[in-house]
């Protein structure tokens, strides 16, 4: 276990570094994509200098902590030597990458730090609305500025009907295939939200259910995770509906639901 004086002072860290993040992604709105040199990875997916810029930042200030960072950016060590940790970081330093580069919006930042059981410090920040979100075990979740102040504790509000399900943009599944158990289709409403963003909705109230029947990595939903359960609500697998786990062999997380009804 992690000494409460360390563990404040990795959430302090993880706050620093997201708004240190945020601030870099906020600078580079304005570039043209030329000069963010947009590029496909081996999987299709896109990156940029913006995406490089925020996970050497973030990187630079969480390594000093000397625990192991897992970075959609940066080289994934070898499973047979992560598999021991018992602490780790999972960083996504920018979450919706093909909303930024094509408009600018829809974009998050997410930190969380794991321990053999899961996510059990969760930092997402919105830079466009000047907000991050942490979630931490035995702390519940607060909201503070870019710049660390104003740090709020947030109490989820009420539970509303016709329960709000949240999902991504992309998601092609019928709502039948989203819905948690015991729910059906006409006691719900959908809407999109990007990214990780979606976890946060949840922590704040702002919807009930969160569902997604695509793959994620690791990186894309630990933070929201750790959000979540650290107001007693788990992120479950689609088919397992089993509480999700990480540090796997390929990071990959098959399907997921959440749900506060």
């Amino acid at each position: 276990m992690i000494p409460n004086k360390l563990f404040d002072q990795i959430i302090a860290d993880c706050l620093k570094a997201a708004s240190a993040g945020s601030h870099v992604l906020l600078a580079a709105l304005n570039a043209s994509n030329e000069a963010l040199n947009i590029t496909k990875k081996h999987d299709g997916s896109v990156v940029s200098n913006a995406d490089y810029a925020s996970e050497k930042i973030i990187s630079e200030i969480l390594k000093p902590l000397g625990i192991p960072i897992i970075s959609e950016e940066s080289e994934i060590p070898p499973f047979e030597a992560r598999k021991k940790w018992k602490h780790y970081f999972l960083i996504d330093p920018l979450d919706g990458t093909e909303s930024f580069v094509s408009q600018r919006t829809g974009f998050a930042i997410n930190i969380a730090l794991c321990d053999e059981s899961g996510p059990i410090i969760g930092v997402v920040a919105d830079p466009l609305a000047n907000t991050i979100y942490i979630g931490a075990l035995g702390k519940g979740v607060s909201s503070a500025q870019l710049d660390g102040s104003n740090l709020t504790s947030i109490q989820s509000k009420d539970i509303q009907r016709p329960y709000r399900l949240v999902t991504s943009w992309i998601e092609k599944a019928d709502v039948e295939e989203l819905l948690p158990p015991g729910i059906t289709s006409s006691e719900i409403v959908v809407s999109p939200v990007s990214g990780a963003l979606k976890f946060c909705k949840i922590a704040l109230g702002d919807a009930e259910i969160h569902a997604r029947t695509g793959p994620y990595m690791e990186w894309d939903c630990a933070a929201g995770d750790a959000i979540l359960r650290s107001i007693g609500v788990d992120v479950l697998g689609l088919k397992t509906h089993k509480r999700l786990t990480y540090n796997s062999e390929n990071l990959i997380v098959n399907g997921l639901y959440t749900s506060r009804v």
